[in-house]
């Protein structure tokens, strides 16, 4: 699990400044009420499109600022003959992208990404309630659904403009949170070219 701060595409003056554009074309695109059935998430809403065949610029700028995370991630892991490290091609490409908004109480089942090699969440906007003792909003890593007496391994606090990089097959879920404010994310599952 690597988190990676996001570096401001062209055309932005600062990172903040495209975090608001991104996340007002995103929030266009939150047409849904509630989230999906068969999903993961709970108490949210999930976006239709893939997002990485989307023609706004702010989104278009998202794909190309995550290539190189992307790659310093694969450099990272090098090969090898285990089942992560076995598939490092050296080259990607992106297999599904989707924004989930979720609303004050909601939060995202534990779950994996049968159809990746590697996933992602990236907060683009974060709840204050981030910031607080009890990990709320944060993503979760190791904690099978079903059995509570596994808990979760590892813990990662959400930063707007920060990208969270693990292996798809890794149990991830998110920590539900209070407050007023969304907690919004663009996320994509990678595999070997």
């Amino acid at each position: 699990v690597r988190p990676f701060r996001l570096a401001t595409p062209d055309g932005w003056a600062t990172l903040g400044d495209y975090l608001t554009d991104l996340a007002a074309a995103l929030n266009r695109l939150h047409r849904l009420k509630t989230h999906p059935v068969g999903q993961s998430l709970r108490g949210g809403s999930q976006t239709a499109a893939p997002l990485a065949q989307s023609d706004d610029p702010a989104i278009r700028a998202f794909f190309a600022a995550i290539d190189a995370p992307i790659r310093a991630y694969m450099a990272a892991l090098g090969q090898g003959d285990d089942p992560l490290r076995a598939h490092n091609t050296g080259d990607y490409r992106i297999k599904g992208s989707w924004s989930v908004r979720l609303r004050p109480n909601g939060f995202h089942a534990d779950h994996i990404h049968s159809d990746g090699w590697l996933s992602s969440a990236c907060h683009i906007e974060v709840p204050p309630s981030v910031e607080g003792d009890g990990r709320e909003g944060w993503l979760r890593f190791g904690a099978p659904p079903g059995l509570p007496h596994l808990p979760a391994e590892h813990h990662v606090r959400p930063q707007a403009g920060t990208l969270v990089l693990f292996p798809s097959y890794m149990w991830h879920g998110t920590q539900p949170f209070g407050g007023e404010a969304s907690r919004l994310t663009l996320a994509f599952d990678v595999v070997p070219a």
